[in-house]
């Protein structure tokens, strides 16, 4: 576990020491949108240090698609 915190240190330190000199030039809006993207940032890896099995991006995408996928698939389905 301390290998991954370690890993997650060091990129989020890196990350965010380079884009601290950047974050002074940008707009209210674009930083919004840094820092949301930060968070899930945050949120992921936060899931990959404790290794559990946290609600991801996978999960909130296959309930929408995967009826629409289905039909998709059955359509080219071709049975000869």
């Amino acid at each position: 576990m301390m290998e991954r915190i370690l890993v997650i240190v060091v990129a989020f330190g890196g990350m965010l020491l380079y884009d601290l000199l950047t974050l002074k030039k940008i707009s209210k809006g674009e930083k919004g949108i840094y820092a949301i993207a930060c968070f899930l940032c945050l949120y992921m890896s936060m899931d990959f240090v404790v290794n559990k099995d946290w609600p991801d991006f996978f999960d909130l995408i296959v309930p929408i698609f995967d009826d629409i996928s289905k039909a998709i698939e059955d359509y080219l389905n071709v049975n000869v």
